[in-house]
């Protein structure tokens, strides 16, 4: 009978008792929990604990020192294993050999629930290399992997923070055995309310350089490139918007362009720069480039209302009227959900002296344009202010570099 090592991460508030309660339901199957957490007497009662320094992403050395078994769970503070999951894995090796195997999701935010069923991904690899977004395809937690492959490849790369392990799959997949446990759930409790995106973004960007495009596209009309590419770097561009990444985005767009001029990658370009808050060059792109009336008239009224509301959103921080600012945040928002009015929310915050929250707003305007100077100066001041320079230099590193 298989026995795997089960790695827990701390992610958040941790409920001990639904901790232990789940392990002990899985008790055949692990031989060990490894930790970067202290966990009670209790734990250690019942199995093996080892506690590791490092938070996630782990650092290889120590987790290949510290995994005894053959295979390794990933689980966090918001995870919740089923009775049998772990037997519905162990029945699954002894069919064949696996270096991923998967289970499905319920989603669960308060009394609601959402179930998500992946797919199968055996012997699919190339069909899952298209994917761009691949977090869509495959959970986070819950996933069992194979030490040796995990080592062959490399383990998991510190620069994709807590993305790592769909980092780890996406850049070795031509290589791995993927296997969906179609009858195992994982319960997955959702309590963040801010993901850094920037990890994604980062991993598209290296999977776009790591894979031919027409292995990433295989869908697409080659016979035609120039349409092909354009459509390409269309979709890589929509994809990077996503993750609210428009600087790098804007980038794909104009490939576009360049390979084929056409009124849709003009279109999201021209929005792209007003999200980032550059008006001017949306204003350029607006005059200079061939596209329709009624095109030209929807574009710009969009960038002519956007910046209006920017500038008067500036001249009630100068009045004093920061609360009033903050009471009508969700309506702006909803209408005009650019940097620059992340960057004000952040100066209201900051002004109310909630340096945390003044952190996250300016955090989020970074990502979404990371080469406006007060945007970078805002960011900077608050996260000396809270001794997180480096967190937020690597932001930078990661959007630009």
């Amino acid at each position: 009978m298989s026995k795997f090592s089960v790695v827990f991460i701390k992610n958040g508030n941790l409920d001990e008792d639904r901790l232990f309660h789940q392990f002990k339901n899985n008790h055949s199957y692990i031989k060990e929990i490894i930790t970067n957490v202290p966990l009670p007497p209790k734990f250690s009662d019942h199995w093996n604990i080892k506690t590791i320094k490092e938070n996630y992403p782990l650092n290889n050395i120590e987790l290949t020192k510290s995994t005894e078994s053959e295979y390794f769970l990933l689980i966090d503070t918001n995870t919740e294993l089923e009775e049998e999951t772990l037997e519905e894995y162990a029945e699954l090796l002894e069919e064949n050999d696996y270096d991923i195997i998967y289970p499905n999701i319920v989603l669960k935010l308060d009394d609601e629930e959402k179930v998500i069923n992946y797919e199968d991904w055996e012997d699919r690899n190339e069909e899952l290399i298209q994917a761009l977004r691949i977090e869509q395809y495959l959970p986070q937690w819950g996933v069992l992997i194979k030490k040796e492959a995990w080592e062959r490849f490399g383990g998991f790369e510190e620069r994709y923070g807590d993305f790592a392990l769909y980092a780890f799959v996406y850049k070795n997949l031509p290589h791995l055995k993927l296997k969906n446990s179609d009858l195992s759930f994982v319960n997955y409790h959702i309590n963040q309310s801010f993901i850094d995106t920037s990890y994604r973004s980062r991993l598209l960007r290296d999977i776009v350089k790591q894979y031919d495009l027409k292995r990433l596209f295989q869908f697409l009309d080659w016979n035609n490139e120039a349409v092909a590419m354009a459509t390409a770097y269309t979709l890589i561009g929509d994809a990077l918007v996503k993750y609210m990444d428009y600087f790098n985005a804007t980038h794909f767009y104009r490939q576009a362009l360049l390979v084929f001029h056409n009124q849709e990658s003009l279109k999201k370009l021209v929005e792209a720069y007003t999200l980032m808050g550059l008006f001017d060059e949306a204003n350029k792109m607006i005059q200079t480039q061939h596209m329709t009336d009624i095109i030209e008239g929807e574009l710009r009224e969009r960038v002519d209302n956007a910046q209006k509301i920017v500038t008067e959103l500036e001249i009630a921080i100068e009045k004093g009227k920061a609360n009033d600012i903050l009471a009508a945040s969700n309506d702006i928002i909803s209408y005009y959900d650019g940097a620059p009015i992340y960057n004000i929310l952040g100066i209201v915050y900051f002004i109310q002296k909630d340096i945390d929250n003044a952190y996250k707003f300016f955090y989020k305007a970074t990502t979404m344009n990371p080469i406006d100077q007060d945007i970078l100066y805002n960011l900077i001041e608050s996260a000396k202010k809270l001794g997180r320079e480096s967190e937020a230099i690597n932001l930078l590193e990661r959007i630009t570099k």
